[in-house]
């Protein structure tokens, strides 16, 4: 089994299979998710520690607001009676992609947990501009360029012909590479973040934005991109947080995060060249390190404690646009629940009702609690 797991998902960025423009409304969608759940919790509520893939639906989720899902990845979903919670992977608009990606994943045999993994950076330049990357990939897929990769003054290594990336830190635990990635995605963002945007400051065609997100889930992207580059922008609620962007040549969309946005792409580009600085001389928490900060809710826990991004865009948000955005959507939310717990009692009515039919007929065992036909309506 795959250990992929995204942020976008949204997990951490939701990959989106509709071409640009021909599922209009598929932008505030993103109603099926690929999920990574512990197999001994799905199956008995024992967790064993063995991961397991599973597909999930945004109205099977306890949390109707996925909006923050893009960096915490973690979601609560409700089964045989049980809460159990899961590591989200992709999130699709169309059920048969879920599907795709569980049957391609589910014939990957899973890398060890314990095996050494390198977290890289690398420029790359694309049609669209150049793209800072960081990404997680094993010692064994890589050629090492540097004599003494031991060294620890960035070490360099090549992963394919003509991309060479730069080793910025090396562990024998994945789990603990992913949340380091993790890790970084969240400084990186938080320190290019603009918090006192303007007032003047409204996206236009025009607008340069810094955006973040992941072609995959073991990778994330930094571009600048121009507003006009973007699609779905007549559909989307939120233009100066979240951005969808069609890579040249690929039918997907990936949902990226705006980071920063202005009128001056140098000031764009400036913020882009901190980052890929930032880094080279990043000093990385050990696992016990950042263990505690988690138990603590102090620096990276922020990434787990499911802060919104929204809560950090109404920062920025001047006319409060965003605050009555919010509060419409979590209205229908509230009142989506509220249908589906009705629908949901109906059911369990009509079930008790069959199973007292069923007692009465057959004779044997005690009648059930009646419910009349006027609790029914």
């Amino acid at each position: 089994m795959s250990n992929i797991s995204n942020d976008s998902g949204l997990d951490d960025s939701a990959n989106c299979g509709a071409v640009a423009n021909s599922h209009p409304l598929a932008a505030t969608r993103l109603s099926w998710f690929l999920a990574e759940v512990d197999d001994g919790a799905m199956s008995n509520g024992k967790p064993n520690g063995h991961p397991r893939l599973c597909v999930l639906h945004s109205m099977e989720l306890l949390e109707t607001d996925v909006s923050e899902k893009y960096m915490t990845r973690f979601v609560e979903f409700r089964v045989n009676g049980m809460v159990l919670e899961a590591k989200l992977i992709l999130a699709a608009d169309e059920r048969r992609l879920v599907d795709a990606a569980l049957l391609s994943m589910s014939k990957e045999q899973r890398e060890d947990s314990n095996s050494k993994q390198l977290l890289v950076q690398y420029t790359e330049n694309e049609e669209a501009g150049e793209r800072l990357v960081h990404k997680l990939a094993s010692p064994n897929n890589v050629r090492w360029l540097s004599a003494k990769p031991e060294l620890a003054n960035t070490p360099l290594v090549s992963l394919s012909p003509g991309c060479v990336a730069h080793v910025l830190y090396a562990y024998d635990n994945r789990d603990y590479m992913e949340k380091l990635l993790l890790h970084m995605k969240t400084r990186c963002f938080d320190d290019a973040f603009d918090e006192n945007l303007d007032a003047e400051a409204t996206m236009t065609d025009d607008t340069w934005m810094l955006v973040q997100y992941s072609p995959d889930p073991e990778t994330v992207v930094y571009q600048v991109v121009q507003y006009s580059q973007t699609v779905w922008r007549q559909e989307n609620l939120f233009k100066d947080v979240i951005a969808y962007i069609q890579q040249p040549g690929n039918d997907l969309v990936l949902q990226a995060v705006v980071i920063s946005y202005g009128l001056e792409k140098e000031v764009q580009q400036a913020k882009f060249e901190h980052l890929r600085n930032l880094g080279m001389e990043m000093q990385f928490p050990l696992p016990g390190e950042l263990s505690k900060q988690l138990e603590q809710g102090s620096g990276t826990a922020a990434l787990f404690s499911r802060t919104s991004l929204y809560q950090k865009a109404e920062q920025r948000d001047a006319t409060g646009e965003h605050k009555e955005l919010r509060r419409s959507l979590e209205q229908m939310s509230e009142k989506a629940q509220v249908e589906a717990q009705m629908i949901i009692d109906a059911f369990d009515m009509v079930d008790n009702i069959n199973k007292n039919l069923q007692y009465r007929l057959s004779g044997d065992g005690p009648l059930a609690e009646t419910t009349s036909a006027d609790e029914l309506q």
